[in-house]
């Protein structure tokens, strides 16, 4: 039994070792404008063409920066995922879908400075984002109370 549960520990060992290199920890923080009232509905999502995540915005204790509400969320990214995006979404209004600009092979970054909104789109924006559906109900008429983005990259390490 001790032999199998050290074969195992250390095949676990050489898998997580060997995604470390292709994997990063992704941070990212959402901030909107104190007087936008947010709905129990709001959901940050991470998507990528491989998958998506998602975390309620009222789970989370944000903190408040002069001016802005700020949510602070993380992940894990992998360099075999061709698109990633971070989308808002609220029941009954337009996602905001702000795509994630780096490398395929991204490298361990500080924070970027704040980016509005690439579009907003009607439809399910975390499917139509994994899937690379193009033709759906988008517009670059981003409100001007939406949400800002900005995220940092570090290397991931096997715990």
């Amino acid at each position: 039994m001790r032999c199998r549960v050290s074969l195992c520990l250390l095949l676990w060992l050489c898998i997580s070792t060997a995604f470390a290199g292709d994997t990063y920890e992704f941070f990212y923080e959402l901030r909107v404008p104190k007087t936008v009232k947010i709905d129990a509905s709001t959901r940050f999502y991470l998507a990528t063409d491989s998958g998506c995540s998602k975390f309620g915005a009222l789970g989370r204790k944000p903190r408040e920066e002069g001016e802005f509400v700020i949510f602070a969320e993380s992940g894990l990214l992998f360099d075999h995922d061709r698109r990633r995006a971070v989308i808002v979404g609220t029941d009954g209004q337009p996602s905001q879908v702000f795509r994630l600009k780096m490398p395929r092979r991204p490298k361990p970054a500080d924070w970027t400075g704040w980016q509005r909104p690439d579009y907003v789109e009607k439809t399910d924006a975390a499917w139509t984002f994994m899937h690379n559906l193009k033709e759906h109900d988008r517009s670059t008429n981003v409100p001007p109370n939406s949400f800002e983005l900005r995220f940092k990259l570090a290397e991931w390490k096997a715990p």
